[in-house]
């Protein structure tokens, strides 16, 4: 900490509570883990849920981001990271089509919950997984629809491959929360690509993607068939039970 110095004259450090949301298999654990020790694990205990918290020096300043990796269970309670957050992250495998699915219920119910509480927060839609590109099945316009459609930011990223794919995003809604929270912008970090990924043309596709989402954007209020449309309803059920109470 020696030699930082607080972002603001007063001299508190700001800190940001992000949750990040996505129905099992969309990768978010492996991304939440990525950005808060850069490594990358590919096997997650589904049903653990926790916040961790990372100190960041954004160009010699000092600022605390905390991040919870939810797990949404039928008796669990969503108020505990709605009320909580900052900003959310609501995360889909583009390998999954029903991870996008559980995707556009979640950016549903936190549009309509924001809009009943009157509050103003950003909203990350987050197409991951893009090192599997061969295996897509959520192609990113459908990405980029659903995001234009509840007016959120939206990224394809991975926490397979370099770092800087899950920095990017982080470091872009920390921008956009920062303005929410206090009031004014963070001045950009740069972010250098020291390595061309192993599928080229869809790093400029990622980078084009987040420089059209800059902006702050305020949102509207492996198993078988039978299997994941079982797994499917019961989400559902799940997010109605979460929700309902809000509504």
């Amino acid at each position: 900490m020696s030699g930082r110095k607080p972002l603001h004259r007063s001299g508190a450090t700001p800190e940001f509570n992000f949750a990040i949301v996505g129905a099992p298999g969309s990768g978010k654990s492996a991304l939440t883990v990525k950005f808060i020790t850069r490594r990358f694990i590919m096997e997650y205990d589904p049903d653990l849920e926790g916040t961790y918290t990372k100190h960041e020096d954004w160009d010699g300043q000092d600022l605390i981001v905390h991040v919870m990796d939810t797990c949404d269970k039928e008796d669990s309670d969503p108020s505990r990271y709605l009320r909580w957050a900052d900003a959310f992250f609501i995360v889909y495998s583009i390998t999954n089509r029903q991870t996008f699915d559980m995707a556009r219920e979640y950016m549903d119910s936190i549009s309509m919950y924001l809009k009943g509480q009157g509050r103003e927060c950003p909203v990350a839609l987050i197409g991951n997984k893009i090192d599997l590109e061969r295996y897509r099945q959520v192609n990113k316009s459908e990405g980029a629809s659903l995001a234009t459609e509840y007016d959120s930011a939206f990224f394809e990223s991975t926490a397979a491959e370099e770092y800087d794919f899950v920095e990017r995003v982080f470091y872009r809604v920390i921008q956009e929360t920062h303005q929410e929270k206090y009031g004014h912008l963070l001045q950009p970090v740069y972010i250098a690509d020291d390595r061309t990924p192993n599928w080229g043309a869809q790093h400029q596709q990622i980078q084009h993607t987040q420089n059209l989402h800059l902006q702050h954007r305020r949102p509207k209020s492996p198993k078988g068939v039978s299997d994941r449309k079982d797994e499917k309803m019961q989400q559902k059920k799940t997010l109605n039970k979460f929700f309902k109470i809000f509504n």
